[in-house]
């Protein structure tokens, strides 16, 4: 917390379980790079509040409840050449973009196709699901994760996105995952 010109590479966040249990809590952070990490089976791998030109690389987030959550007052931060494999949520956003740049990661739950076969994917990705910003507002919802009502919400706003932000995007979604 309140660091500046951080280096995190090649470590392994796992079974973080509970409520106020993160995989990696970053609090005021500025200038970091965090590169080739694990996150595994966290209630949150990654919980980012006023940390800002953050550089995510080449990480592996695996079968978090939240991938990473971006709680407010996030600035530059670059998420490039990450996997995104079997998380409930795979970000999670409150308030703006705030020029924060998602490209080039692998999604498990994307659906795209691609035509050329260049191993990226020919229709942007958006990772925040409907659900994901109803639970950001009422935390009891959790209990319906599962259920058909949530797969019917999440579709809905993947056909016609309104309440998920609209530049928070993946404009090239890796078909596989980044070795």
């Amino acid at each position: 917390m309140f660091s500046k010109r951080i280096f995190m590479r090649n470590n392994i966040f796992k079974l973080n379980w509970g409520t106020a249990s993160y995989g990696l809590l970053l609090k005021e952070i500025y200038d970091a790079d965090i590169f080739n990490n694990q996150f595994i089976q966290n209630t949150i791998g990654v919980n980012a509040e006023g940390s800002n030109r953050i550089n995510f690389e080449n990480n592996n987030f695996i079968n978090n409840g939240w991938a990473i959550k971006f709680m407010g007052a996030c600035y530059g931060s670059r998420l490039v050449r990450n996997n995104f494999m079997n998380n409930a949520f795979d970000i999670a956003y409150t308030g703006n973009i705030n020029g924060n740049i998602f490209d080039k990661n692998y999604w498990s739950e994307y659906s795209g196709y691609d035509l050329d076969k260049d191993n990226i994917g020919d229709v942007p990705f958006r990772p925040v699901k409907l659900f994901s910003y109803i639970v950001n507002q009422t935390p009891e919802t959790i209990v319906l994760l599962r259920s058909l009502f949530v797969d019917i919400i999440n579709f809905s706003e993947k056909v016609s996105p309104v309440f998920t932000p609209d530049n928070l995007k993946d404009n090239n979604p890796l078909m596989t995952p980044v070795q």
